[in-house]
C-alpha cells in the first residue's frame, strides 16, 4: 500500500470513532427535589451521595447555592469515608428570610477534590400572613383636657393581606365609641387612624384594638385615666394688680391652669399664678378652668379719692374709697416748695401734713395703699397772713381768714347732720359736690355727678325760702338707691326721688347703686 494512502486512513479515523466523555465519580441526587416554606421557615433537604469511582472519597463538601437575596444557604462536610459504589445519605438546610411568594430554583452541589457534582431542587415560598398592632395614649388626663389615642396596625407580610380591624373606646366598661372596617394592606405598609375624645368625663377607659388577616387574630389594649383635682383659688388685689393663684389639696401651685381676667387669657405657671396689672378702679371678672370645672369670680378694684380741708398751719387730708367709706392706714405723701412731709391715715382715714414742713403754694398730695389704687390731687395753700405792730400802739392780734384752693376744686364738706347709717354717703355726696355749688336765692339747686358704680344727686332749697314736694326723675340702670330725706325707688328703671319739704339752704342728697 502507497505511503499516502496509509496516512489518509489514519487521519480520518478518529472523525468516525463514537464520542467518548470523562464522568465523575462522586454522584449527589437529593431525595425530594421540590419544597415549600414561608418567610423565616427553615427547609430541611434529604440528600444521597454515591461514589462510582474505585477510589475512596473523603472530605467531601456538599452546599446549596441560589439567589443572592432571601436565603441563607447552609452546607456541611461528610467526614467518613466514601469507598467505591459506597453510598452515604445525609441532609442540609435553608432559611428562608424576606422573600416574595413565588417558585425559587436552588441548586445542591457536592465537591470532593477534583470531583464534583450538582443537582436541582425547587422552593415555593408561600405569603406569609403577619402584623403587628400598636395603640399610643397617655395614662392619665385631667378633666376638661381632649383625650387622643394613635390605633397603627402594620403588616410584616411579603405580599398583600386583606382582612378586618375596628376598635372599642370603653368608659367604666361601658362602651362609648366603636369602630369596624375592612382594609388590604400592601407588604411594609400602615393603617392609621387618630381617636379624638373631646373632654371626655372622669372614669376609667380602655381602648381595644383587634385586627383578622387571613385568618389570623390579633388583638391589643391600652387604658387610661381622666381624673379631677380638688382645686382651689383666690383671687385679689394688690400693689396696681389682680392675682389668681390656683392650688391643690395640700397647698401646692398647680401649673397650666387657663385663667381669664377682665377677658384676657393667661395660664398659671409653675408657681400657679398669674398677675394682670390694672390702673382703673372697677369690678374685674376672672374666668377659671380648673379641671373641667368653671369657676367664676369678681375682683373689687378700689380708688382712693382725697379731700382736704386746712387747719392753721395744717393741712387735714381726708381718705375715702369709692363707696365714700374712710380708709385707715394709708399712706400721705404731700410735696411742697420746701420739701416733702410723710403722714398715715387714722382710723377716720385723716390724715395730718405739716405745711410747715413742705412750704406754701402749691402742694402735690398722693395717697398710696396696696389694696387701692392710688388717688392724688394738688392744692394751692396761702401763706397765713403776718399780725401787724406799732411802736407807739399795740394793737390785738388778728388774722386773715386762711384759703386753701384745690384743683380740682374740692373742699372738706361741713359734717353732717345725724341721718344714722346714710352719714357715710352724705359725707362723701358734700365732698363731691360742694366744691360745685353756687348761691341761689330763689330757686332749688340740683346737681349730678357719677362717680364709679355710684350716682349721686343734691338738691339744695334756695336760701330764701323753702321748696314743698320736690320730685326728681332719672332713667338709669339702678340696683339700690338711698336718700338723706324723703322717699327715693326704682320703678321701671327709672329712679324716682320725692322729697316733702325742705327748709331754706337745707341739704337733701341721693345715691344711686348702678348694675
Amino acid at each position: 500500500m502507497k505511503p499516502k494512502v496509509v496516512i489518509l486512513i489514519i487521519l480520518l479515523v478518529p472523525f468516525f470513532l463514537p464520542e467518548v466523555t470523562s464522568q465523575s465519580p462522586l454522584v449527589i441526587a437529593p431525595l425530594n427535589d421540590s419544597f415549600t416554606g414561608l418567610p423565616g421557615d427553615t427547609i430541611i433537604i434529604p440528600f444521597q451521595l454515591k461514589n462510582l469511582g474505585n477510589v475512596t472519597l473523603s472530605n467531601v463538601s456538599v452546599y446549596v447555592t441560589g439567589p443572592a437575596e432571601g436565603f441563607l444557604y447552609g452546607g456541611k462536610v461528610i467526614r467518613e469515608p466514601v469507598e467505591p459504589n459506597g453510598t452515604v445519605e445525609d441532609t442540609v438546610s435553608i432559611k428562608l428570610l424576606n422573600l416574595n411568594p413565588g417558585v425559587y430554583n436552588l441548586t445542591l452541589v457536592a465537591r470532593a477534590g477534583s470531583s464534583y457534582s450538582e443537582a436541582s431542587i425547587k422552593v415555593r415560598v408561600g405569603t406569609l400572613v403577619d402584623y403587628s398592632l400598636r395603640i399610643d395614649v397617655g395614662e392619665e388626663y385631667t378633666y376638661g383636657s381632649n383625650v387622643t389615642a394613635v390605633l397603627r396596625v402594620k403588616s410584616g407580610a411579603n405580599g398583600v393581606i386583606i382582612g378586618r380591624l375596628g376598635y372599642t373606646i370603653s368608659r367604666d366598661g361601658s362602651p362609648v365609641k366603636t369602630f369596624t372596617t375592612s382594609v388590604y394592606l400592601l407588604p411594609g405598609e400602615s393603617w392609621v387612624m387618630e381617636v379624638n375624645l373631646t373632654r371626655p368625663e372622669v372614669g376609667d377607659y380602655s381602648v381595644y384594638l383587634w385586627a383578622n388577616f387571613g385568618g389570623k387574630f390579633k388583638s391589643t389594649r391600652k387604658t387610661f385615666r381622666v381624673y379631677q383635682r380638688n382645686l382651689n383659688y383666690e383671687a385679689y388685689f394688690r400693689d396696681g394688680a389682680i392675682y389668681v393663684r390656683v392650688y391643690g389639696e395640700k397647698g401646692q401651685p398647680v401649673s397650666g391652669i387657663p385663667v381669664t381676667i377682665g377677658g384676657v387669657p393667661f395660664q398659671t405657671g409653675d408657681d400657679g399664678t398669674v398677675s394682670y396689672l390694672v390702673d382703673n378702679p372697677g369690678t374685674y371678672e376672672v374666668v377659671m378652668n380648673l379641671d373641667g370645672r368653671i369657676v367664676k369670680t369678681f375682683v373689687e378694684v378700689k380708688k382712693l379719692f382725697l379731700s382736704v380741708t386746712r387747719e392753721n398751719e395744717t393741712l387735714l387730708v381726708s381718705v375715702l374709697d369709692s363707696t365714700g367709706q374712710p380708709v385707715p392706714n394709708v399712706t400721705v405723701t404731700a410735696s411742697g416748695p420746701l420739701g416733702t412731709e410723710y403722714s398715715t391715715t387714722d382710723s377716720l382715714g385723716v390724715a395730718r401734713i405739716d405745711l410747715e414742713k413742705t412750704g406754701y403754694g402749691t402742694v402735690m398730695i398722693r395717697a398710696e395703699s396696696r389694696r387701692y389704687v392710688g388717688g392724688e390731687t394738688t392744692v394751692n395753700v396761702a401763706p397765713p397772713v403776718r399780725p401787724t405792730t406799732s411802736t407807739s400802739t399795740t394793737t390785738s392780734e388778728t388774722k386773715a381768714p386762711e384759703t386753701v384752693t384745690i384743683t380740682p376744686t374740692t373742699t372738706r364738706a361741713n359734717p353732717p347732720r345725724n341721718y344714722g347709717s346714710l352719714a357715710g354717703i352724705l359725707f362723701l355726696a358734700g365732698v363731691i359736690f360742694a366744691g360745685t355749688s353756687y348761691v341761689a336765692f330763689f330757686r332749688p339747686i340740683v346737681q349730678e355727678e357719677m362717680l364709679d358704680r355710684y350716682y349721686f344727686v343734691k338738691v339744695k332749697a334756695p336760701r330764701l325760702r323753702g321748696v314743698d314736694g320736690f320730685h326728681f326723675e332719672r332713667a338709669v340702670n339702678a340696683i339700690e338707691v338711698r336718700a338723706t330725706k324723703g322717699r327715693a325707688e326704682v320703678k321701671d328703671g327709672v329712679v324716682v326721688w320725692e322729697v316733702e319739704h325742705l327748709e331754706p339752704e337745707e341739704e337733701a342728697y341721693l345715691q344711686v347703686i348702678l348694675g
